[in-house]
Formats: C-alpha cells, structure tokens, sequence
C-alpha cells in the first residue's frame, strides 16, 4: 500500500513538472529593442528584425528585416497612405496623440496618419511571409502603440 501511494506521489509530481515546464507563462519573452530614427521618432521592435539599407530622398525612411516579417517605416511629406490596398479591412487608430488608420489585408498590416506635423505624414507596413494571423496581428499593435513622435507640433 506505501510502495502505490509513493508511486502515486511520483507520478503526480512528474505530471505537475512537466506542465509547468511546457507552459507559455514559463518560457522567456522575446527580446525588443528601441529604435529612435535621427530622433524624429522612436519605437520597439523584436530584436530578431534587423535593419536593412534603404536610402530615402526627403524622408525618413527605413526598413527591418527578419526570416517572416518585413517592416518598412517612412516619415515624410510624401509617405504612403495604401491606397494600394484595395480589399482591407480598416479601424481608427490613435497613436501618440495623432489620428491614424490600421489597415489589414492578407499578409500586410499597415498603419497611416496623415498629419503628425505639419505636412508631414507617416507610415508603416508590416508585411508577413504567411497571411497575417491574431499572433502577427498582435504584434503589429504592439509596434505601432510603441511609436513616439519627436517633432515640434
């Protein structure tokens, strides 16, 4: 009778450590940088993205590489406003005080506001290697509530 309780406990513990080790809440977050373009604005992104070269005329223009996602950024009079972007779907965005739009169609995620100062707009579109899910969704929220403008209003 000992011998099956104490196997019981065993196997009770054994079950509870593997649980714990296999949850979500255990494993470690992904890493986020800050990136602050010539100070104009700043905002985080997964460390694993890594800047690509992009030159840019009248703008502040960039991009961000990883293995699934491309996230290209640009801070202008001339940015875009996706009119490309045809069938997505689109909510009221407010980032850092400004009024914007999120757009969302297959595998692009785009952010557009047309006013951060003066004539001066911005966008950023975050494009996925597979059709954007509630994950990849998710993520690009999160980038884009990090945006923090650095212009004189």
């Amino acid at each position: 009778m000992q011998f099956g309780k104490f196997l019981l406990i065993v196997t009770l513990l054994t079950l509870f450590y593997i649980s714990y080790s296999n949850s979500e809440d255990n494993q470690q977050p992904a890493q986020w940088l800050e990136r602050c373009p010539s100070d104009q604005f700043c905002f985080t992104h997964p460390s694993n993205l890594i800047p690509a070269n992009v030159q840019s005329i009248d703008s502040n223009a960039g991009q961000l590489n990883s293995n699934n996602i491309t996230l290209t950024y640009d801070l202008g009079w001339y940015s875009s406003q996706f009119n490309e972007l045809t069938n997505a779907t689109f909510e009221p965005i407010v980032i850092d005080g400004h009024h914007g739009k999120l757009l969302l169609q297959d595998k692009k995620v785009a952010l557009t506001i047309p006013t951060v100062s003066g004539k001066i707009r911005f966008s950023m579109l975050i494009e996925f290697t597979d059709t954007a899910d509630t994950a990849d969704t998710e993520l690009s929220h999160k980038i884009f509530k990090s945006i923090k403008f650095n212009l004189i209003q």
